[in-house]
C-alpha cells in the first residue's frame, strides 16, 4: 500500500473513526454498541510518587496535585530558546509557522509523538477564496450567536469572534504553501484516494432541503482537504524547518518552570525516551498546544463524569504508543497557578446516526414509543440516546427513503443524495457521507445501504409488515403500530402536534419494506475544556490575571466550547486551531 500522510503516522482513513464498511455496519455510528475501553490516566509529571500519595490522603484528584519540582541536579542538559511550543499538532504548527513568518527566532517545538500530529480532513471557516468563488456568504454574527446559544452562553464570545473574523484569511493562509499541489473540486467529483483536493462539504444542497427553516441552523463553513490534513500541514512544517525551528520529537513535557509559582514562566522541563531530563529556557514565551484530555480517565471522571463511559477513539499516539490527548498542558498549567475554565466542559460525542445518518426519520425507544423531535444534529441526538431506556433508540423508515433524504438537513452526519452505484459515492469520506448507494463505495469508507441490513454483522431489521418488524426489533407490535399510526396521522395533517417537527421532514411510514436500525452510544474523539486565556491567548491565573510568558492555543485553550460540542459550524475545531494558531504566532513574534 502506498504510504500516505496518515499511514506514515500509523493510521488508516478507515480506522480513523472506526467506520470502515464492516465496522460501520457493526457499529451503526462510530463504533456504537462497543463496550467502553479503559482509558489510561495520563500525567505530565514524570511519575512523582509524592503527588499520588498526597492525592490519596486528601481525596483530591491526583492530577490536581502538583508533583515535586524536578531538581536542578537531575537536569542532564539545558537548552536556550526564545519561544518553546509544546505540541506539534495543527494549532502548534500553525503558531510556529506564523511566528517565523513574522520574524520570530530560536523556536523549539516539543512533541511526545515520533513526528508531528494531525487527524481528519475538515476545516471550518467564514469567508476565504473558495467560499467567495462559490458565492457563499455567511453572517459571522449569526454563526457566533448560534454557537453561544448551543453552548449555554458560557464561551468567551470574543475568543469565538477571533475565529469568525479571521478564519477566511487563515484558511487561505493554510492552503498557500500547497498552492499548485491541490485542485478545487466538487464534493461529488471522483477521487483517486491520494491526490490533494479541496472540496466544499455538503455542497450544493438539494433544492428540497430548505435549510433556511432549520431548527438547528448549520452554516456552509466547512471544507474537506483530501486526502486529509496531513500534506497541507507537512508543507507548513517544511516552512518551519527551513526557518531553523528545532523539533524535539519523542520528548515529553513534564513541568513548566515558574519559581515559587510567581512571576513569569521561564521555560519547560522535558524528558526524552531514555529518561533524561532537559530544561528548555524560554526567554519570551511558552505556548501550550498539547490538545485535550479525553484519553485521561481521571480528568474525564472529574470534569465530565457523565461522559467518562464513552470509548475514546483518538487516533494519535506518542512515542510510547499511548494516546496523546491526556491533558498534559492543562495539568502543567494548573500546577503553576493557571486557571482551568469552569464547566460543564464539552465532550465531542456527536452521533453519526444509522444507515441514513442523523436524517430526521422516526425515532422510538426500545419499547416502540416515539421520544423526540428527530430533526436535530448528532450531539442533541446523542444527548437523547444517553437518557433513553437502555441507551438505545430505533431509527425507522420505509421504502420511500430514497425520495425523502433530499428534504433532510445538510450538516455533519446527514445523508442527502441517493445514487444508483457505489462508484458514484465520493471516496475519501470520514464518517458519514452526504451520498449513499445500495452498495459500498470504492474505497470502503461509505458502507452501502444494504450492508446495514444484510450479512452476519448487520444490525438493521427489515420486514414487509410492521408486525414482522416489531418482532425482529423485540418490540410490542401493538405499541409500535400505534406509534406509527400516530406518526402517519401527523404527517397527513402536515403538523407535528406531539413534538413540533417541521412538516416537510415528517414522512409517513406506509410502503414496505420497512426498516429499523438501532442507535446506541457513540464514541468520544476529544473533550473540550482548557486553560482560561485572554484574547491574546495569554493564560490567566486563578485570580484572572495574565501569567507572563505562558500562552495556550487549540484544545488546551478554554473559553471556546462548553456544555455540548456545538454543530452549527462543521470543522470549527480545526478551523479554530489554524486561525488561533496564526493569530497567537503573531503575538509571540511581537514579544
Amino acid at each position: 500500500m502506498k504510504e500516505t500522510p496518515l499511514t506514515k503516522h500509523g493510521i488508516s482513513r478507515r480506522s480513523f473513526l472506526g467506520l470502515g464498511a464492516t465496522a460501520a455496519v457493526i457499529a451503526g455510528a462510530g463504533l456504537a454498541g462497543c463496550s467502553p475501553a479503559a482509558k489510561e490516566t495520563g500525567s505530565a509529571s514524570g511519575g512523582s510518587a509524592s503527588a499520588g500519595s498526597a492525592a490519596a490522603s486528601t481525596g483530591t484528584a491526583s492530577f490536581l496535585v502538583a508533583p515535586d519540582p524536578i531538581a536542578d541536579s537531575d537536569i542532564a542538559e539545558t537548552i536556550d530558546a526564545e519561544i518553546v511550543v509544546v505540541g506539534a499538532g495543527i494549532s502548534g504548527i500553525s503558531a510556529v509557522r506564523s511566528a517565523v513568518e513574522n520574524g520570530a527566532k530560536n523556536i523549539v517545538v516539543v512533541e511526545k509523538g515520533t513526528t508531528w500530529q494531525y487527524r481528519s480532513n475538515q476545516v471550518g471557516c467564514i469567508g476565504g477564496k473558495i467560499q467567495k468563488d462559490l458565492g457563499i456568504e455567511i453572517d459571522k454574527n449569526a454563526v457566533v450567536a448560534q454557537l453561544m446559544k448551543e453552548c449555554g452562553y458560557r464561551p468567551n464570545q470574543r475568543i469565538l469572534n477571533l475565529w469568525a473574523e479571521n478564519s477566511g484569511e487563515a484558511f487561505d493562509w493554510f492552503l498557500a504553501p500547497s498552492e499548485g499541489k491541490y485542485v478545487v473540486e466538487a464534493e461529488s467529483d471522483p477521487y483517486d484516494g491520494e491526490s490533494m483536493s479541496v472540496r466544499k462539504m455538503h455542497w450544493p444542497h438539494p433544492d428540497t432541503a430548505n435549510v433556511a427553516d432549520d431548527y438547528y441552523p448549520i452554516f456552509d463553513d466547512c471544507q474537506i482537504c483530501l486526502p486529509d490534513n496531513g500534506p497541507y500541514i507537512e508543507a507548513m512544517v517544511k516552512i518551519c524547518e527551513d526557518a531553523g525551528v528545532t523539533f524535539m520529537y519523542s520528548t515529553f513535557a513534564r513541568q513548566l518552570v515558574r519559581p515559587d509559582n510567581t512571576g513569569r514562566v521561564e521555560g519547560v522541563i522535558v524528558e526524552d525516551m531514555d529518561g533524561n531530563y532537559k530544561r528548555i529556557n524560554a526567554s519570551k514565551a511558552v505556548l501550550l498546544a498539547t490538545g485535550d484530555y479525553a484519553s485521561n480517565l481521571e480528568m474525564m471522571e472529574h470534569y465530565v463524569p457523565w461522559a467518562a463511559r464513552f470509548m475514546s477513539i483518538f487516533p494519535n499516539t506518542d512515542a510510547k504508543g499511548e494516546m496523546t490527548n491526556t491533558g498534559d498542558g492543562q495539568q502543567m498549567g494548573m500546577w503553576i497557578g493557571a486557571k482551568m475554565e469552569d464547566g460543564p466542559h464539552a465532550p465531542m460525542t456527536h452521533h453519526l446516526g444509522g444507515p441514513l445518518g442523523v436524517d430526521a426519520f422516526l425515532l422510538t425507544d426500545v419499547y416502540g414509543n416515539r421520544i423526540m423531535n428527530e430533526d436535530v444534529g448528532g450531539q442533541p441526538l446523542q444527548n437523547q440516546i444517553s437518557r433513553a431506556p437502555k441507551k438505545q433508540v430505533w431509527q425507522i423508515f420505509d421504502s420511500k427513503w430514497t425520495e425523502q433524504i433530499g428534504y433532510m438537513d445538510t450538516g455533519h452526519g446527514n445523508v442527502n443524495w441517493y445514487v444508483e452505484s457505489g462508484s458514484e459515492v465520493p471516496n475519501g469520506s470520514y464518517g458519514k457521507n452526504a451520498y449513499i448507494s445500495l452498495e459500498n463505495n470504492e474505497d470502503g469508507n461509505t458502507p452501502g445501504f444494504t450492508s446495514y441490513f444484510e450479512g452476519a454483522n448487520a444490525l438493521g431489521k427489515t420486514a414487509d409488515s410492521i408486525a414482522e418488524l416489531a418482532e425482529q426489533m423485540g418490540v410490542d407490535a401493538a405499541t409500535l403500530q400505534a406509534t406509527i399510526d400516530r406518526y402517519n396521522e401527523l404527517a397527513a395533517k402536515g403538523h407535528d402536534d406531539d413534538f413540533g417537527k417541521r412538516a416537510d421532514r415528517l414522512f409517513p411510514i406506509e410502503e414496505g419494506p420497512f426498516y429499523a436500525y438501532p442507535l446506541t452510544d457513540t464514541v468520544i474523539l476529544v473533550n473540550m475544556g482548557g486553560l482560561e486565556t485572554d484574547v491574546d491567548f495569554n493564560v490567566l491565573d486563578t485570580e484572572d490575571e495574565p501569567i507572563e510568558g505562558l500562552y495556550a492555543v487549540g484544545n488546551t485553550q478554554g473559553g471556546r466550547f462548553l456544555v455540548d460540542y456545538p454543530l452549527p459550524a462543521p470543522g470549527i475545531s480545526h478551523g479554530m486551531a489554524i486561525t488561533h494558531g496564526m493569530l497567537v504566532g503573531r503575538v509571540l513574534a511581537g514579544l
